[in-house]
């Protein structure tokens, strides 16, 4: 294994002498951030912030800069064995100082580069770039993610610990990943796993494909700075979101229930890919609006910590995930409906940059 030391781009190892030269020609400084997270029982807890820290490095290698060490704080983590999750205010108290101090000490060009992909904690980093860019006009800050600068690849560029997070530890870390402890069966379902048994799909040459793409795409990026284009940390967000969530949830036709008063409903989501709520635009039944006032989402599926979420407190910090092949289920206190068969339609709002449906039949 290589002695990290040599690394001219490794921050921590970086004298002052050629600190001051980093400044005076490549004042580019990246910041690495993931969590420590289960994604199966195949691969470290440390996926994202390895696959962040070594995309960093790489992109430094080619635009010129140094990396900071890791941060592995984040919100959204999955409540699942091992993780560790914070709040995001947190979040935010941690990472605004490190921003200001890195815009104070000189450096222009500063890339946030999580390798953790939950939207609230996104959301809190692109809210932090922006707040530096605010208050330092001459310095651009960007928040970006390893899916969204791959969203123009063909092929599978996002799940969880699947066959693109266990490409990426192939190519970074291949000794970390130990393929053994899957099923040895295509259709098995794991926990932690959010796609198709990865002892199917996953390749060393996938994760150098992905690697590839967005180490050149984040250097293009980072080399418009200097001619003058402004960082724009929800662009990618938008192009991600469009492809990877669009598609309408359906209604499950026999899930309507009256309990304790209130009727509830289940929506499946029938995709390959996650759909993360931030709000519900109106749901209707036989055409009549439904008052939304203390209704509350759950999903029950393992792994997930979303139980009784109220529909009011939804936003881009607290959405609600629905994953592939799940169900979630909506509570209506103030929602009535005799026997036999009533449509539904539901317009839901995904990561505040997309909307889509909901619709069907609902037998009580």
């Amino acid at each position: 294994m290589a002695d990290p030391s040599l690394d001219p781009t490794a921050y921590e190892f970086v004298r002052p002498a050629r600190m001051r030269q980093v400044l005076e020609e490549t004042p580019i400084v990246f910041l690495p951030v993931g969590c420590v997270e289960y994604h199966g029982p195949h691969l470290p807890l440390g996926v994202d912030m390895l696959t962040a820290d070594n995309l960093c490095h790489r992109t430094a290698a080619v635009t010129g800069g140094v990396v900071l060490p890791p941060l592995w704080l984040a919100s959204g983590v999955l409540p699942l064995p091992h993780g560790i999750v914070v709040d995001v205010t947190v979040l935010r108290s941690v990472v605004r100082p490190i921003l200001r101090q890195l815009a104070e000490g000189g450096f222009k060009e500063i890339v946030v580069f999580s390798g953790h992909g939950a939207l609230d904690h996104l959301h809190v980093l692109r809210e932090e770039t922006d707040r530096l860019m605010d208050e330092f006009p001459d310095v651009n800050a960007l928040t970006t993610v390893w899916n969204e600068l791959n969203a123009g690849m063909e092929g599978d560029i996002h799940d969880h610990g699947a066959k693109v997070e266990t490409s990426y530890l192939m190519e970074f870390h291949p000794h970390t990943v130990d393929l053994a402890t899957l099923e040895d069966d295509p259709e098995a379902e794991h926990v932690g796993i959010y796609a198709a048994n990865p002892r199917f799909t996953a390749s060393r040459e996938w994760g150098k494909t992905m690697a590839d793409h967005a180490v050149e795409r984040l250097a293009r990026i980072i080399d418009g700075f200097s001619e003058g284009e402004r960082a724009d940390s929800w662009m990618m967000l938008r192009q991600l979101v469009e492809r990877l969530q669009a598609g309408d949830l359906v209604v499950v036709e026999d899930s309507g229930r009256i309990r304790n008063g209130s009727l509830s409903l289940e929506l499946h989501n029938p995709h390959p890919q996650s759909k993360y709520i931030t709000a519900i635009g109106s749901l209707t039944i036989n055409g009549h609006p439904v008052d939304l006032t203390g209704a509350t989402l759950a999903n029950p599926s393992i792994g997930e910590g979303h139980t009784n979420t109220p529909v009011d407190r939804l936003g881009p910090l607290t959405g609600f995930y629905i994953r592939r092949d799940q169900r979630m289920v909506i509570t209506l206190p103030h929602a009535r409906a005799g026997s036999g068969d009533h449509e539904v339609e539901v317009r839901l709002v995904l990561a505040d940059v997309l909307e889509i449906g909901a619709r069907g039949s609902l037998r009580e």
